[in-house]
């Protein structure tokens, strides 16, 4: 008859870190992580955004001081700058989201709002008048009529570009949508900074994108486990670029 194997106990443990080393090798699934889940990198940055106008461009007083309107809310150019990595072969873009650009105070917020390709926009009219929130871009062509205040409607974004937005009854609202198919995007702080986490190693095109400049582009290559440092520098104009 044949007896029970009985191992002693150095066999024991032996066995053990055998079997906790396959674990190893086959990814502990249980604690979120696998063994062979490729190594990332890092890039983060400074951006900085310049005037292109001359220092001597000449600038006219419309008003005197005792009737002239009250100047405009300061603008932080920063909060409409976004940075974005071209697409690559193999790494697809980030999941859609439904993002929101709210009619608020006659003005679109935010002025620029960057989304991936696919998501959808809901447009809120959140002021007591009415509104109509329309485009002409080659990258989406919508008009949504007139809604009054508390009403949303919304637009499905599924091609990478500018779309420029517009109101047919107040003409001096605007705003930019910037619809990206790559890898990665980020908006920078109030101080300028950005990051972009979970890069797999190699090189990549970012680009710098204002809604009043030409893109920026920059070459950068990642490393695994590294942080890569690339710095900015947009200059803008008075008026956005001419549409492509």
């Amino acid at each position: 008859m044949d007896r029970p194997l009985r191992l002693h106990t150095n066999s024991r443990r032996a066995l053990w870190v055998a079997i906790g080393a396959l674990a190893l090798l086959a990814g502990d699934t249980r604690h979120g992580w696998s063994a062979a889940a490729p190594a990332t990198g890092r890039i983060e940055g400074l951006v900085t955004v310049s005037s292109a106008l001359s220092a001597r461009r000449p600038r006219f007083r419309i008003y005197d001081d005792a009737g002239a309107p009250p100047p405009p809310p300061p603008s932080n150019e920063l909060a409409n700058v976004v940075l974005y990595l071209e697409p690559t072969r193999d790494l697809p873009a980030p999941a859609p989201v439904r993002a929101q650009l709210e009619q608020r105070d006659e003005r679109f917020d935010p002025r620029v709002l960057v989304v991936p390709v696919h998501s959808t926009v809901d447009f809120p009219n959140r002021d007591r008048v009415f509104h109509n929130v329309f485009s002409l871009s080659r990258t989406k062509t919508f008009d949504l009529g007139r809604y009054p205040r508390n009403e949303s409607k919304s637009v499905q974004l599924d091609r990478a570009g500018v779309v420029r937005v517009f109101c047919h009854i107040h003409a001096d609202m605007s705003a930019s949508i910037v619809v990206v198919d790559g890898p990665a995007f980020a908006v920078p702080d109030s101080a300028g900074r950005y990051a972009m986490n979970g890069l797999p190693g190699g090189e990549y095109t970012l680009i710098g994108w204002h809604d009043r400049s030409e893109p920026v582009r920059r070459t950068i290559r990642i490393v695994p486990g590294e942080t890569t440092r690339l710095d900015v520098r947009i200059p803008i104009a008075d008026s956005p670029p001419r549409a492509r």
